[in-house]
């Protein structure tokens, strides 16, 4: 604008304003000096905060060497090495194992259930309509019971067509008089040896109609057919029951079967299946191995609308094992050697990404490793690169080392 100005024709401008325009050049250097001021107003601020802000990360860096130098807490150095010592080993349980090569079997991960093996189950059966009454005044799922001993009494006392217990004792009490009465005829010759044969099928036919009825009115006695457990009440006290209607189920609990669906595409393998391992859902990690179990049966093709094949093994429950409960299911099939493989606990996981501790040769010194996981079985995981064989890797007691480190994330996230 100052330069179109200065343009204007002098001829143009009346007398009036030619000491204005003389004054131009006084004008445009008052312009400059107040813009050079207002820039350096804007420039050196500008120059203090840089300098500041550089002073600031110098003395960050400067406090930050120093606290790298002097190591940060929870026992983990500069060189990422976490220090333990014995008394928190001992306080953690902390175990180790060293890492060697073995054989690791093909794995197959399946669900399945537990369930009573067959001949180790038996219902218990009404064997007369009534009303039942249970011999225990707090009978329920799990408590034991011994061959013969009387489980409940079924009686029809005051039910609408009489007492059948008490009517087949009335008729077992006659026809054994009339049978005996009979003997003495026949001793004195009175009735013929027909007759009496007659009279002793009579009393026959009515024990075995009376059966395992109490005399005492009690009503039918209803007997445990085993030893074992009460694995389920199937009626209610006081309800009317018929002639055999099952009450209840009684199992031995001393061996059981493992029933593992395995998809079909699985089906070119299942000849290579010699065991498996699995997990309770309720908790709880087995082999089939430690418990002598063996395959029973595998199927031929999958079940009709499905699109899976049973494979079934049976074992001795020796452990906390719940007939009828779920289970994820490890098929253990061809043995491949020379595998680095270690407990599953030995194992952390981080965003996906898997570590496990490894000792050093100084016992107090520990080192977060990150590994490359492969297969699993339930129990052990195969390593694929980040261990190598002769070294120490932590077994039980990992949380611990990750709080020492200072990095442990929530437990959930622990394997």
């Amino acid at each position: 604008c100052v330069c179109q100005k200065i343009v204007v024709p002098l001829q143009t401008i009346s007398e009036t304003y030619y000491n204005s325009i003389m004054n131009i050049p006084q004008i445009i250097s008052r312009h400059i000096t107040a813009a050079a001021i207002i820039a350096s107003a804007i420039i050196v601020p500008s120059l203090t905060l840089s300098s500041c802000a550089g002073t600031a990360s110098d003395h960050s860096h400067a406090e930050h060497d120093g606290h790298d130098e002097h190591g940060d807490h929870d026992g983990h150095d500069e060189h990422g090495v976490i220090h333990f010592s014995e008394q928190q080993m001992k306080a953690a349980h902390l175990t180790t194992e060293v890492v060697q090569p073995s054989t690791f079997s093909e794995v197959i991960r399946v669900s399945g259930q537990v369930m009573t093996a067959q001949g180790d189950e038996a219902a218990v059966v009404a064997k007369s309509s009534g009303i039942v009454t249970f011999s225990r005044d707090h009978l329920s799922e799990g408590v034991a019971v011994r061959q013969g001993e009387t489980f409940a009494h079924i009686s029809a006392s005051g039910i609408a067509g009489g007492d059948d217990v008490a009517i087949s004792n009335a008729t077992l009490r006659a026809a054994k008089a009339a049978y005996e009465r009979g003997k003495t005829l026949y001793a004195d010759t009175i009735i013929s040896k027909k007759e009496l044969d007659r009279l002793r099928q009579d009393y026959e036919q009515a024990q075995l109609a009376t059966g395992n009825r109490s005399g005492n009115g009690s009503g039918t006695a209803v007997t445990s057919p085993l030893t074992g457990y009460v694995k389920a009440i199937l009626v209610r006290q006081g309800e009317y029951v018929t002639v055999g209607q099952a009450i209840a189920t009684v199992t031995k609990s001393c061996n059981l079967q493992l029933r593992a669906e395995m998809p079909e595409k699985y089906f070119s393998k299942m000849h290579t299946i010699r065991s498996a391992n699995f997990e309770m859902s309720y908790g709880g990690t087995y082999s089939l191995d430690d418990l002598h179990g063996h395959i029973v049966s595998m199927g031929k093709m999958a079940s009709e609308g499905s699109s899976y094949i049973p494979v079934t093994f049976e074992f001795e429950n020796r452990g906390n094992i719940v007939p009828g409960a779920f289970a994820d299911i490890w098929l253990l099939g061809t043995p491949r050697p020379n595998v680095i493989a270690i407990p599953t606990a030995s194992l952390t996981e981080e965003q996906g990404i898997y570590f496990v501790y490894v000792q050093h040769d100084d016992p107090d010194e520990f080192e977060k490793r990150e590994v490359t996981i492969g297969s699993s079985d339930g129990r052990r995981t195969e390593i694929l690169s980040g261990l190598k064989a002769g070294e120490k890797v932590v077994t039980n007691g990992v949380y611990q080392l990750k709080l020492a480190s200072g990095t442990a994330a929530p437990e959930a996230h622990s394997h």
